[in-house]
C-alpha cells in the first residue's frame, strides 16, 4: 500500500461516515460547547455570590463532561491533527474542569504581568499586587505585578484564555494567598529576543530536518500507514532480519518521531511568541523565561530509573494539571483511610503517581479513540497504567539489592552498577510495554500526521511520496 493510497483510504472513510450521518465535522461549532461552558462560567465567576458559585460548580462540570463525551462519540475530522485534537480536547477540557471548576476557586488565581515602571495604572483592580522588577532590553526596567481576575470583561476574557492555554503555568499562581511569591525563574533578568533567537532557530532547523527524515522512513514502512502487516517490508529486509529487530526498529522510530514532533511544536511556539510577536503584543507571554527547557537530563534515568524518566527526562507539559488532581485524590483518600503521618508521605507519593498515569492513559486513549482508522484505545491506556507497576517493581528490586550481601561486595563500583541497572531496567520496561502504545497509534494511522508544511527530502526524491508541499 502506497502513501497516497493510505491517505485516500482515510479520506474515503471519513466522507462515507459523514454521508451516513455517523459523524459530525469538527468545524461544525457544536463541538465547542465544552469550551463555551468553561469560558462562560469563568467569565461569570466574579459576579456570583459565594452560594451561587458553589451551587453552580457541579452542574457546570457535568455539562462540560457530557459535552466532551458527546464529542468523543460523534465528532471527527478528516485530518490526523483534527482527529487527534477532538480526543485530546475532550480529555483536556475535562481535566481543566476538574481543576478550575471543582478543586479550586479561580477567583483567587493570579498571573504575573509586565507593567513598565512609571506608567500610570489605569485600573480599578485591588491594590494588593506584589511588585518586583526584571530587566528588559537595553537595561530598561519593567515592573512585575500579580494580576487577579480583572473586572473589565475584555481583559477578563484575555486573562481566562491565558489561564486555560497555559499548560505549564510558569507565570500563574493557583495559590489563594493575596501576595504569592514570584517563581524563581522570573526573578532573573529576561534574556533579550536577539540572544534567544539563534539557539531557538537552530534547534528548530535541526528538529525540522530530522522529523522530515523520520517521516520518510515511516512512509517506507506500511506499518506506520495503518497496515497490520508484521512482516519485514522489502525496503528493510537488508537491515532488519528478525521479528524482534523489526519491533525494536519500529519502537525506536516511533519514540523518535514523537519526541521530534513535540519538540518542534514547542520550539515553533517559542519562536513565534518571543522572537516574532514579542512583548509589545503578548506581554510576559513573550518572555523567554516562560519557555523553560521542555526536556530534563537523561541522567535522571541513571539516578532514578523509570521514575526519573517520567518525572524529569520526558516532557512535563501536563504535569501541573495532572499532579494537582493526583494530590487532591491522595489527600482525600488518606484522610478517609486515616493513615498516620509517618506512613502517609510514601502512600501519598504512590497514590499521586498512579492517578497521574491513569489520567495520562485516559488522555492518550481519547486521542486514539477519535482517529478514523480502527484502534484499541485500551492499549494506549494500559501502556501508561503499567508505568507505576514498573516503578514499584524497580523500587522493590532496589530495596532487595540494598539489603543483600552483593551490595557490600561491590564497594566503590556500587554507584556505577546501580546506574547501569536503572538504565537497563528502564529500557527493558519501555521495550516490553511500548508496543501497546505503538500498535494502537499505528493501527489508527496517527503516524500519517504531516509534521512540516514543506518536505525537502521528499521533494528531492528521498521517498516514494515526492511532493514538496505536504499540507
Amino acid at each position: 500500500m502506497s502513501y497516497a493510497q493510505a491517505e485516500q483510504r482515510v479520506r474515503a472513510q471519513y466522507l462515507a461516515l459523514q454521508r451516513t450521518g455517523t459523524v459530525i465535522p469538527a468545524n461544525s461549532g457544536i463541538d465547542s460547547l465544552n469550551l463555551v461552558l468553561l469560558l462562560g462560567w469563568l467569565l461569570a465567576c466574579p459576579s456570583m455570590s459565594d452560594s451561587s458559585f458553589k451551587r453552580s460548580r457541579l452542574p457546570v462540570f457535568a455539562g462540560i463532561v457530557i459535552s466532551s463525551v458527546w464529542n468523543l462519540y460523534h465528532v471527527r475530522s478528516i485530518g490526523v491533527v483534527g482527529s487527534i485534537g477532538v480526543g485530546l480536547n475532550s480529555a483536556l477540557f475535562t481535566i481543566l474542569a476538574v481543576n478550575f471548576v471543582l478543586l479550586y476557586d479561580p477567583r483567587n488565581f493570579k498571573r504575573l504581568v509586565l507593567r513598565p515602571t512609571g506608567q500610570a495604572t489605569k485600573t480599578t483592580e485591588p491594590a494588593d499586587l506584589k511588585r518586583g522588577h526584571i530587566h528588559h532590553k537595553q537595561d530598561s526596567v519593567v515592573s512585575l505585578a500579580w494580576e487577579p481576575m480583572p473586572r473589565s470583561l475584555p481583559r477578563r476574557l484575555s486573562w481566562i484564555l491565558d489561564l486555560i492555554t497555559s499548560m505549564r503555568g510558569v507565570h500563574w499562581s493557583w495559590n489563594p494567598s493575596p501576595s504569592p511569591s514570584y517563581p524563581q525563574s522570573l526573578r532573573v533578568a529576561r534574556a533579550s529576543r536577539s540572544a534567544t533567537f539563534f539557539p531557538t532557530f537552530s534547534r528548530f532547523l535541526i528538529d525540522y530536518f530530522f522529523i522530515d527524515l523520520v517521516k520518510c522512513l515511516m512512509i517506507a514502512d506500511p506499518y506506520f500507514l495503518g497496515s497490520t502487516m508484521q512482516e519485514v517490508p522489502p525496503r528493510l529486509s537488508a537491515f532488519v532480519t528478525s521479528p524482534l529487530a523489526l519491533y525494536s526498529y519500529r519502537l525506536v522510530l516511533g519514540i523518535t518521531g514523537a519526541y521530534l514532533a513535540i519538540d518542534l511544536q514547542y520550539t515553533s511556539s517559542a519562536l513565534m511568541q518571543v522572537n516574532i510577536l514579542g512583548s509589545s503584543v503578548l506581554g510576559l507571554n513573550a518572555s523567554p523565561v516562560l519557555f523553560p527547557p521542555l526536556w530534563g537530563s537523561p541522567r535522571a534515568v541513571l539516578r532514578k530509573g523509570i521514575r526519573g524518566f517520567w518525572g524529569e527526562t520526558w516532557h512535563q507539559i501536563f504535569r501541573m494539571h495532572f499532579a494537582s488532581i493526583g494530590d487532591a485524590f491522595a489527600d482525600h483518600l488518606l484522610r478517609y483511610a486515616g493513615l498516620k503521618s509517618s506512613r502517609s508521605s510514601s502512600a501519598r507519593r504512590w497514590i499521586r503517581a498512579v492517578v497521574v498515569f491513569l489520567i495520562s492513559g485516559a488522555l492518550h486513549a481519547c486521542a486514539s479513540y477519535t482517529l478514523l482508522r480502527p484502534t484499541r484505545p485500551w492499549r494506549s491506556f494500559m501502556f501508561f497504567a503499567l508505568q507505576p507497576v514498573g516503578m514499584a517493581t524497580q523500587s522493590l528490586c532496589s530495596q532487595l539489592f540494598n539489603g543483600s550481601s552483593l551490595d557490600g561486595m561491590l564497594g566503590s563500583a556500587r554507584i556505577e552498577v546501580c546506574q547501569a541497572s536503572n538504565l537497563a531496567f528502564t529500557i527493558l520496561w519501555m521495550w516490553a510495554t511500548g508496543g501497546m502504545l505503538l500498535e494502537d497509534l499505528s493501527s489508527g494511522g496517527m503516524w500519517m500526521l504531516e509534521p512540516v508544511p514543506v518536505s525537502v527530502l521528499r521533494g528531492f526524491g528521498f521517498s516514494e511520496d515526492k511532493r514538496f508541499w505536504c499540507w
